[in-house]
């Protein structure tokens, strides 16, 4: 029996990545720090008939993935697939952030991932047999942005944490890919912070920030189906998104002109689009 580790699996990405896995006949195991989002995702799936159970992980708590691994292995064996998938933003410039949101977005986007990896494949090749592990890294490992400096500093740490494993491990029979999306129809931006700005600026940011997200986004189903993909055929990188692959191919031809691009994009010309935006679709003034 295939047994799938899913984090951040009480929405969004993560829900469409264990609803899919479940449906393939695999037990799917859903980690979240949401309890409630994690036990509507078991739900959902054993309403279809699937198999899956929630585990509560915090994924910046190292010692609590150690603890988690230790649990899985000893319920379900070592698990086939990883997939760590959890994940938060922090908007603002580079200055805006404060050194607790640089910590906190790099102990969650990138350690987390890493950690997640390190536990697991530690106990694949304890126990002599191949896996795979995937990591949802985001368009914005490619992106030197002004509009969220740490998002994409800890997402590029994380894709390059994930070529490393993949070197140091294909030849023991452990797959690792790196999932790439661009704009995706979740909770993200809904769920985000933006640096720099009190209570109600920021609560009108995430509300305009997640309303264009939702109507501009893709189904997480594409990045479920990529995930997938990416396990079949060993895929090293997977972007998912027609920006996401402009932005991976661009980074490598020209890395000068991706850094002149998304200077453009600062933060007070991004308000004004926001706030257009919003206007344009309906939203709040």
């Amino acid at each position: 029996m295939t047994v799938v580790v899913v984090t951040g699996a009480g929405s969004g990405i993560g829900r469409a990545i264990a609803v899919r896995f479940a449906a393939r006949g695999a037990t799917v195991i859903v980690a979240d720090i949401d309890e409630r989002g994690g036990n509507d995702t078991v739900a959902r799936v054993r309403e279809t008939g699937g198999r899956a159970e929630f585990r509560r992980l915090d994924v910046a708590d190292a010692a609590g993935w150690e603890d988690f691994a230790e649990r899985i292995v000893r319920d379900h064996d070592v698990p086939d697939v990883v997939v760590n998938n959890a994940g938060i933003l922090i908007s603002g410039g580079f200055l805006e952030q404060s050194g607790e949101n640089w910590r906190r977005m790099i102990a969650v986007n990138m350690m987390g991932p890493l950690l997640g990896s390190r536990v697991f494949v530690q106990r694949m090749v304890d126990a002599g047999k191949g896996g795979a592990i995937v990591n949802i890294c985001s368009v914005g490992a490619f992106l030197p942005t002004a509009l969220g400096p740490s998002y994409v500093t800890a997402k590029a740490g994380a894709w390059m944490g994930t070529q490393a494993l993949r070197a140091e491990f294909a030849g023991q029979g452990i797959r690792v890919s790196a999932v790439c999306p661009g704009l995706i129809a979740t909770d993200l931006s809904a769920n985000g912070t933006r640096a720099g700005a009190d209570a109600a600026a920021e609560a009108d940011w995430a509300a305009k920030l997640a309303r264009g997200q939702q109507i501009f986004g893709r189904s997480p189903d594409r990045v479920a189906a990529a995930v997938e993909r990416a396990i079949r055929w060993n895929l090293a990188t997977v972007p998912v998104g027609i920006e996401a692959w402009a932005g991976w191919y661009l980074s490598r031809l020209s890395p000068g002109v991706m850094r002149g691009v998304t200077g453009l994009a600062q933060m007070p010309l991004a308000e004004k689009v926001i706030r257009m935006s919003s206007r344009v679709l309906g939203g709040q003034r």
